[in-house]
């Protein structure tokens, strides 16, 4: 299922009729975030690959907070951080192996008429939002692009 706002409220609905108080903090936060990057963007509709790449940034942020714990010896602090990040992980769609990668920039190529790294990114996004690391997807449009503009 794409993930929504619609979702994550009907989430945090569902959490603060449990009264499971640590998943409403973490979903009150997620989406105050949805909220203030629709201000941003003047009330624009929120797609799927924004909400997945807010949900990455929390759970990058509550990496650093565990770590910057883990050397001041806060053990509490990081069992929390540790218990949010897995509260966060189901919102994010599992990230494509570098097969799976290969093989869905190889369809995309097949499909554009004339690819070009930018186009077969482009599509890339539009598809598989969120679910790439983009260095590495870049790197594997550049070589199937040299290996089928070699043949």
């Amino acid at each position: 299922m794409p993930l929504s706002e619609a979702q994550l409220t009907a989430d945090l609905t569902a959490a603060m009729k449990a009264r499971d108080m640590p998943r409403v903090y973490v979903l009150r936060g997620l989406l105050t975030a949805a909220k203030n990057l629709k201000v941003e963007r003047r009330g624009a509709l929120l797609s799927e690959a924004d909400l997945v790449q807010l949900v990455r940034r929390e759970l990058r942020q509550r990496e650093e907070a565990e770590e910057f714990a883990t050397k001041a010896g806060r053990t509490d602090v990081v069992e929390q951080n540790q218990a949010e990040r897995r509260l966060l992980d189901p919102y994010v769609p599992a990230q494509l192996g570098g097969a799976e990668l290969e093989d869905a920039v190889r369809g995309i190529v097949a499909s554009l008429p004339s690819p070009a790294l930018g186009a077969v990114m482009t599509a890339l996004r539009e598809q598989y939002a969120g679910r790439f690391d983009g260095k590495q997807a870049s790197e594997v449009v550049k070589r199937v692009l040299a290996g089928a503009s070699g043949s």
